[in-house]
């Protein structure tokens, strides 16, 4: 069973992706032409009990990808592949805290322009209560030999609960990490989806490097969705500082967080870094399936991007699909001001 894929871009214009079952050995290629996808080279495989990885590459070329693994209780994992070369061996980047049970990680790699790695992640257990109870960050500035707080602060590995490298934590919280960004000055930002909240809401996180800022985008949304919570968000910056977050908003109090049938997205905006918003419509409301999943463009390597474009889900979330079920996946291509 497939469960998660990665896929990247290297300098020449070759595409490289990740891709495998849930809990076995990552499959890995190249495609053999730039900007081709009509042949590739042999599989490669890497990767222990891996699954839901996140992808980028450096300007070297060298390939670096995060993903949930290793032994029981699952970890952090980390491998690096430098350019013609073979897949480096696995480093635990963090430890669960647990001795036993199931974890669950979210995460998300940035290379900054300067070549700093950024990780943005969750631990989730099932130790009672089963909920995502930290939200974590580190770096590196060398190519990922070692790893540090946002403060600069080493942190060595792996990380644990206990580490001084995690913005939220508690057991009496329920998050999901949104993906990571990086604004123009070099500074990590971050979503953090609270579930037990009532209602749901979204902490926008960022470092201004001194000290990490939360700001709750649910009071930003209810300014022109009053009755609505907020689920999820995908962020970005564009190459002139513009903030883009793609977002689920769902009727205040629906039935359930994954596919309730309230759910639609609408677009965030923001030229100056947070202080204001636009809010903009996306989704054409469908009153029997959610508009759902956003993952909207970021950076891929140390370029920055133009104005992104995004996905999200138009479909049931499949628990029990039955003939004539459809799930679409749609694209929208922003343009600039015109939202």
């Amino acid at each position: 069973m497939a469960k998660g894929s990665a896929i990247t871009m290297d300098s020449e214009g070759h595409l490289h992706v990740v891709f495998g079952p849930h809990h076995g050995p990552f499959q890995y290629s190249r495609s053999t032409r730039p900007f081709d996808i009509t042949e590739w080279e042999p599989i490669q495989y890497f990767g222990i009990n891996g699954t839901y990885p996140s992808l980028i590459i450096d300007a070297n070329d060298q390939l670096h990808c995060a993903y949930r693994g290793g032994p029981e209780p699952r970890r952090l994992m980390y491998q690096q592949k430098p350019k013609n070369n073979d897949w480096t061996e696995p480093i635990e980047l963090v430890h669960p805290g647990v001795d036993t049970g199931y974890t669950q990680y979210g995460n998300s790699l940035m290379i900054a322009p300067d070549g700093i790695i950024h990780l943005g992640f969750h631990i989730y257990d099932r130790v009672a209560p089963a909920a995502g109870k930290a939200i974590g960050y580190l770096c590196s500035k060398d190519g990922g030999k070692n790893w540090q707080n946002a403060s600069g602060e080493p942190i060595p590995l792996p990380a644990t609960p206990s580490s001084p490298c995690f913005i939220e934590q508690g057991q009496e919280l329920d998050m999901r990490c949104g993906n990571l960004a990086i604004d123009p000055e070099g500074h990590p930002w971050l979503t953090a989806f609270h579930n037990e909240k009532k209602p749901r809401s979204v902490t926008l996180w960022h470092h201004d490097g001194k000290k990490w800022i939360g700001q709750d985008l649910l009071e930003v949304v209810r300014s022109k969705y009053p009755e609505w919570e907020l689920l999820y968000s995908s962020i970005t910056f564009d190459g002139d500082g513009m903030l883009y977050s793609a977002s689920a908003i769902q009727k205040e109090f629906g039935s359930t967080y994954w596919g309730d049938p309230s759910l639609e997205i609408i677009l965030l905006t923001s030229a100056d870094r947070g202080t204001t918003f636009e809010i903009a419509p996306i989704s054409k409301v469908d009153p029997n399936l959610p508009n759902w999943l956003p993952s909207i463009e970021r950076p891929y390597g140390p370029k920055p991007i133009g104005v992104p474009s995004f996905l999200y889900t138009h479909g049931s979330p499949g628990i029990a699909l039955t003939e004539g079920d459809a799930t679409e996946v749609i694209f929208v291509r922003l343009e600039e001001n015109k939202f």
